[in-house]
């Protein structure tokens, strides 16, 4: 029995850690110049943009004010628009 109430607080405490992690505002990660890039940067921002994008819909779900809420949607667009602009220009340097 007490081994299954302090494997019960363990598991109580990570889903805190969790919580309490996901009410950071997240940092927008670094777009790479589709001028200069290669293939596995572009690849890289991609999956750093969705994990941003996925971290950014956690935070958003805390108790926030709505300056903070706007704030942070309106940095996620940006930074949406920041790297699809970047990966048209991409593949647009790609085509030649």
């Amino acid at each position: 029995m007490k081994n299954l109430f302090i494997a019960l607080s363990l598991t109580g405490s990570l889903i805190f850690a969790q919580a309490a992690l996901s009410c950071s505002r997240p940092t927008a990660p670094e777009i790479p110049d589709p001028a200069t890039a290669v293939t596995p940067q572009m690849i890289k921002a991609k999956n750093d943009v969705q994990a941003y994008v996925d971290q950014a819909e956690k935070y958003l779900k805390c108790n926030i004010s709505t300056a903070q809420h706007n704030s942070t949607v309106d940095e996620m667009k940006a930074v949406a628009e920041k790297f699809n602009q970047a990966v048209r220009d991409y593949k647009a340097r790609m085509a030649g």
